[in-house]
C-alpha cells in the first residue's frame, strides 16, 4: 500500500533541495581527509563547497592552542571526542579522536608512514580497481616534502606536509641504546622506512614535523588555512552532523545540530562523508543506512540495507614491556618515539606486519603493575600492523550526542596473539640484553620464567592490550558483489546516489603501517576521481 505522507515528505525535501542548494558539496568532517578533499575541491573557482566540523577551526597558526601545535606529545584531552571503546570483553579503553579541523592529524604522535605496495596490491585484486601501488604512488608523492629523501623517485619534495626523520645527534640516550641493541640483535639499519621495498630492520621514524621540528602540520594547517578565505568554501565549524538527508536514495543533504542546539537542514549536489573510522558509519546508521537490525533496535527507517556499514573494523594492537632506566637516563624533555623496527612475523603471509617502539619516555603510574615511585621508564611496544581480529561499531542511541558502541575485540583471532607473543618477547629481549640492559635497572612485571610461558604472557597481552587509535575498514570498499563492502572503487555508497564516504573507513584490510598518510593519499585520490568525472 502506498505510503502518502512519506511520499509527499520526500517531494517536499526535494522541492526545498532544489530551491536551496547553495553548495555543490557538502563534506562532513574537516579532518585529515575532509580538509584536503575541501582545499582541492575549491581549486576550481566554479565548485562551491560547504566543509562542517564538530569542533572548532582555528584561522591562523597564532590562534591555535599549544597542544595541537605541538608536535613532541600527542593531544587526547582539550580537542577530543572522549569515546571509550571495548579493546578486549570486559575491558574499556579511552579512545581518542580528534574533534577540531585537521581531525587526527591535529592531535597525533605526527608519525607518517606510508602502506606497502602489498596492501594496495591487494586492493586491486579484490575488485577496486584504481587502487594499485602505481595509483596510490602519486598520492603519497604528491602530499610529501620529505625533507631527507624528497631527490628520490619515489619521494615528493614539492608537497604540502613536511616529513623529517630524527638525526644522531637528537637522539635520546634510550634511543641510543635501541639502536645499539637492535642492530647487535640482527636487526639491519633502515633509514628510510618509507622506502617502497618495506625493508625489515631499525631506523628513525618519518615525521610530520616542520620548523625545527616542534609544530605539528595537521591537514588544517597545510590546506585549509590557504584554502579559508575563498569565496567558493565556507567552513562552518562547532556543528554536529546528525544525518544524511534522503529522497529516496538520493542524499540531497544533511541535518545538522548547530553550537545554539539548534537543528537545521542543509542541502546541496553531493554529501561526502569524511567524519572518519567511528563517526562515518555512525552518521550513516542514524541515516537509515546499514543493517536493518541495527536500526530497527533504533527505531530508525531503514533507507538502504546495506550489511557492511559499522563491520569490518581494524585496528593495531599494542602491548608494551617496559623497564625502569638507571637515574639520569630519561628526561621529561625526550620526545616519547624517535625510531622504531619493522619485521615480518615468522609465518607471515604479509612482509613488514610487525613493529617495536623504542618507547623513549613512559610513565610507571600509567604502566600497571609497575612501582609508581620510580616516577619515567622507557620500554619497547610491540604493534602488530595487519591484524587478523575485526571488531564493530554499532549505535547505542539514536542520539549524536551519545557515543556509539565500539567493539575492538583486539587479538581475538588466534594468528594476532600468536604474532603478539613473539613480539613481547622480542621486546623483553631487547630490553634485557646489550645497551638497553647497561642502562636498565630491570623489567618491570615480567622476568624470565613468565617470558618463557605462553599461557601466561597470552594473558599479559590480553590484559594490556590497547589500540594506537588507527581505526579503520567500518565502511569498506569493494565491489557490490562483496556483502561487507559500503563504497564502491569511487567511494560512492552503494545502492545511493549522490553519497560518497572519504577517509580512513573505506580501508578494506589494514595498511602495512600506521594509516594517516594513506588517509591523506585517500582524499587526493577522490579528488582525482571527481576531476575526472566520476
Amino acid at each position: 500500500m502506498l505510503d502518502v505522507t512519506a511520499c509527499l515528505a520526500s517531494v517536499q525535501l526535494k522541492i526545498l533541495h532544489l530551491l536551496m542548494s547553495a553548495f555543490d558539496y557538502i563534506i562532513v568532517g574537516a579532518g585529515t581527509a575532509g580538509a584536503v578533499i575541501a582545499a582541492r575541491l575549491t581549486e576550481d573557482t566554479n565548485t562551491t563547497v560547504l566543509l562542517i566540523e564538530a569542533g572548532p577551526h582555528f584561522a591562523s597558526i597564532e590562534d591555535t592552542p599549544r597542544d595541537l601545535l605541538d608536535s613532541r606529545a600527542v593531544s587526547v584531552e582539550n580537542h577530543d571526542w572522549h569515546y571509550i571503546t571495548q579493546v578486549t570483553p570486559g575491558r574499556d579503553f579511552p579512545y581518542a579522536r580528534g574533534k577540531v579541523s585537521g581531525g587526527c592529524s591535529a592531535v597525533n604522535g605526527v608519525i607518517s608512514l606510508r602502506g606497502l605496495p602489498q596492501d594496495f596490491r591487494a586492493w586491486a585484486a579484490a575488485g577496486n580497481i584504481g587502487w594499485d601501488w602505481e595509483d596510490i604512488l602519486p598520492m603519497y608523492k604528491r602530499i610529501e616534502n620529505d625533507i631527507d629523501f624528497g631527490y628520490a623517485s619515489y619521494h615528493g619534495s614539492s608537497g604540502k606536509i613536511p616529513i623529517q626523520r630524527f638525526r644522531p645527534d637528537q637522539y635520546s640516550p634510550v634511543v641510543t641504546a635501541f639502536k645499539e641493541s637492535a642492530m647487535a640483535d640482527g636487526y639491519a639499519w633502515v633509514p628510510d622506512h618509507n622506502h617502497p621495498n618495506g625493508y625489515d630492520g631499525v631506523g628513525p621514524i618519518p615525521m610530520n614535523r616542520a620548523g625545527d621540528g616542534s609544530l605539528r602540520v595537521s591537514s588544517s594547517i597545510a590546506y585549509l588555512l590557504e584554502a579559508q578565505s575563498r569565496p567558493n568554501l565556507t567552513i562552518k565549524d562547532r556543528t554536529m552532523v546528525n544525518k544524511v538527508l534522503f529522497s529516496g536514495k538520493d542524499a540531497i543533504g544533511v541535518e545538522v545540530v548547530n553550537s545554539d542546539n539548534s537543528v537545521e537542514s542543509l542541502f546541496g549536489g553531493e554529501v561526502i562523508l569524511s567524519a572518519g573510522t567511528i563517526n562515518s558509519p555512525s552518521i550513516l546508521l542514524r541515516s537509515g543506512v546499514g543493517p536493518i537490525d541495527d536500526m530497527d533496535r533504533m527505531n530508525i527507517k531503514c533507507v538502504n540495507n546495506l550489511q557492511g556499514v559499522g563491520s569490518n573494523l581494524i585496528d593495531h594492537s599494542l602491548a608494551v614491556v617496559a623497564a625502569y632506566p638507571k637515574a639520569g637516563i630519561v628526561n621529561e624533555t625526550d620526545d616519547d618515539v624517535q625510531m622504531v623496527i619493522h619485521y615480518t612475523a615468522p609465518g607471515s603471509a604479509h612482509i613488514n606486519d610487525m613493529q617495536i617502539y623504542c618507547l623513549g619516555k613512559l610513565g610507571a603510574e600509567r604502566f600497571p603493575g609497575a612501582d609508581p615511585t620510580r616516577g619515567l621508564m622507557f620500554g619497547t611496544g610491540i604493534v602488530i600492523n595487519r591484524p587478523e581480529s575485526r571488531g564493530r561499531v554499532t549505535l547505542q542511541s539514536s542520539d549524536p550526542n551519545q557515543q556509539p558502541r565500539i567493539d575492538h575485540r583486539l587479538n581475538s583471532h588466534a594468528e594476532d596473539m600468536r604474532k603478539m607473543v613473539d613480539g613481547v618477547r622480542r621486546g623483553y629481549e631487547l630490553l634485557t640484553t646489550g645497551a638497553l640492559k647497561d642502562i636498565s635497572e630491570g623489567v618491570a612485571v615480567l622476568n624470565d620464567d613468565m617470558i618463557n610461558d605462553t599461557k601466561f604472557i597470552e594473558q599479559y597481552i590480553t590484559d594490556r592490550s590497547a589500540t594506537i587509535w588507527h581505526a579503520v575498514g567500518t565502511c569498506k570498499m569493494g565491489p557490490a558483489s562483496d556483502n561487507h563492502a559500503v563504497v564502491d572503487q569511487y567511494l560512492k555508497v552503494h545502492e545511493c546516489t549522490s553519497l560518497r564516504v572519504v577517509d580512513c573507513s573505506i580501508i578494506p584490510d589494514h595498511v602495512s603501517r600506521n594509516p594517516m598518510l594513506t588517509c591523506y593519499a585517500i582524499a587526493e585520490r577522490l579528488v582525482d576521481l571527481i576531476r575526472d568525472g566520476h
